[in-house]
């Protein structure tokens, strides 16, 4: 009897170090509903362009627990606040705020900034022609047009003034998969949608409606950002960081990575990031050099 008690407490002293070592090395990634950066229900959950991020980064980091925790937008701040548990997320863009609460990676991916979209053949598409940037004041106090955008959001300042106008034709509307922006767009209720052209897109492939819906970027604003890794200010925060940055430069260089980054963009989206794309691509690949 007591060799077999002596049996059992070995064994099970035995486990006790592998599973503190697991638990202090548990990354817990915040998700949330944002399509199409990261799609939580439906058939095309998971293939949001960070969740795809964020899986190939913990398949390049087999020595961490890794943990999905799914949040609201709204939560991840005070979730970065607290040091009780290493918390990451995938596709943050920098703020000098946030750099005082979390470690900031090497850039992950490049965003798109606002930008008009509208349904091709459309009078705004008339008055868009072919240039890249167009002055959004043009649109929104063309009183035969009338345009929405989200509220509750920061725009920049050019974006924000011509919303403030009082003679802009703006509706604020909160758009869902049952208010679809690209539905009211290919319908004709609205002329144009002052949105994310990823998030449009992603609303127009929830329906089967033509004609194709097109945008154009927003003078005064720049139109693409960086976007991180951020993990909160733990020890197992900065490794993960430091492990991180070790593994970008050559994620880079994927023969698919501008796919993975740009599949849920229209052409004209893509055409304006592309050449931030090959600079960043470049940059990443000298420091891959030994």
């Amino acid at each position: 009897m007591h060799k077999r008690i002596t049996l059992l407490l070995t064994a099970l002293l035995s486990l006790a170090p592998y599973n503190v070592f697991a638990e202090q090395d548990k990354v817990v990634w915040l998700q949330t509903d944002w399509a199409p950066h990261q799609i939580v229900d439906g058939p095309l959950a998971g293939q949001g362009t960070f969740d795809v991020l964020q899986t190939r980064l913990s398949r390049l980091l087999p020595h961490y627990q890794h943990e999905i925790h799914l949040t609201s937008l709204g939560r991840i701040e005070p979730l970065f606040l607290s040091n009780s548990k290493t918390v990451c997320v995938i596709g943050s863009s920098f703020t000098e705020q946030r750099a005082t609460t979390r470690y900031y990676s090497l850039p992950i991916a490049i965003g798109s900034g606002f930008a008009i979209n509208y349904a091709a053949g459309s009078k705004v598409e008339a008055i868009v022609g072919e240039q890249p940037y167009i002055d959004l004041t043009s649109i929104a106090l063309n009183q035969q047009l009338l345009g929405a955008y989200q509220p509750n959001r920061y725009y920049p300042e050019s974006i924000s003034a011509a919303i403030q106008h009082p003679e802009a034709t703006l509706l604020a509307n909160g758009f869902t998969s049952e208010l679809n922006a690209a539905a009211l767009l290919t319908t004709g209720r609205l002329d144009y949608v002052i949105e994310y052209p990823e998030r449009i897109q992603f609303y127009q492939r929830a329906i089967t409606a033509a004609p194709t819906i097109v945008s154009v970027a927003i003078s005064g604003t720049e139109f693409f950002s960086l976007r991180y890794v951020t993990c909160n200010k733990t020890t197992l925060g900065e490794r993960v960081i430091n492990d991180i940055n070790q593994l970008l430069p050559a994620l880079w260089q994927a023969d698919d990575y501008a796919e993975v980054l740009f599949s849920w963009l229209d052409q004209q989206a893509r055409a304006l990031l592309m050449p931030k794309f090959e600079e960043v691509r470049q940059d990443m690949a000298k420091k891959n050099r030994p």
